[in-house]
């Protein structure tokens, strides 16, 4: 027959001088674990892209993208964009058709600059408008400020010149942009073939207050950055 259960047993003491014992040795290092997703850009890491208008290069402390000459739609037509965008010099096509179909026109864009020419260049009339996309790293945010030459403080002024658009009795009408007080000419492009057009604006005074403004005097630009 088995025997009587035995009794339970007593709690352990605890170790010398009622301690716990010393740690042991330390394991060895893990393998690495997997890298995390990464994590979201800072704030000026994006950096931040503007066109200078009127010039192939861009300032000291930025960077080219590209440089070509501005185009926009003839200034004779109601519709087509309003915008002047920066053409690359050589583009690139996907499908298409030669001829002309139904569709928006893209054309060189000339200085008209005969009855006064604010610029420090001299021969601009009737020349295409050359421009540079420039890109500065170190930045987030890009302004244009018309009617000044000079940027806020803690912003960096990328360049500075004249305010410019189409003709303001012209069919079509377009943006105003800020070209380069140093603005040049696409070299040999000096035929009156016209196409999209650039004329300074002038303040008029009315619902614009005519002091500080005057009447008739053309505007600056500065483009800005931070």
């Amino acid at each position: 027959m088995p025997g009587k259960p035995g009794k339970d047993g007593h709690d352990g003491k605890d170790g010398r001088d009622g301690k716990d014992g010393s740690p042991g040795p330390r394991g060895l290092k893990g393998e690495t674990g997997h890298q995390g997703v990464r994590g979201p850009p800072g704030q000026n890491s994006s950096g931040v892209q503007y066109v200078r208008w009127g010039r192939t290069t861009c300032p000291y402390n930025a960077t080219l993208l590209y440089k070509g000459r501005v185009g926009g739609e003839h200034y004779g037509n109601k519709g087509g964009g309003a915008n002047y965008v920066c053409l690359p010099e050589t583009p690139k096509y996907g499908r298409y058709e030669d001829g002309n179909q139904e569709a928006g026109y893209m054309y060189g864009t000339e200085y008209q600059v005969s009855t006064y020419n604010p610029f420090t260049k001299s021969n601009l009339h009737d020349h295409e408008a050359p421009c540079a996309v420039c890109y500065v790293t170190t930045r987030s945010t890009e302004m244009m400020i018309p009617a000044t030459y000079e940027c806020p403080a803690g912003w960096t002024r990328e360049y500075n010149g004249y305010l410019m658009s189409d003709y303001h009795n012209h069919a079509h009408a377009t943006q105003f942009i800020c070209v380069d007080e140093n603005a040049e000419a696409v070299p040999g492009t000096s035929a009156n073939l016209n196409g999209a057009l650039l004329y300074p604006v002038e303040g008029r005074c009315g619902a614009l207050p005519c002091h500080p403004y005057v009447d008739g005097r053309e505007l600056t630009c500065a483009v800005c950055t931070k």
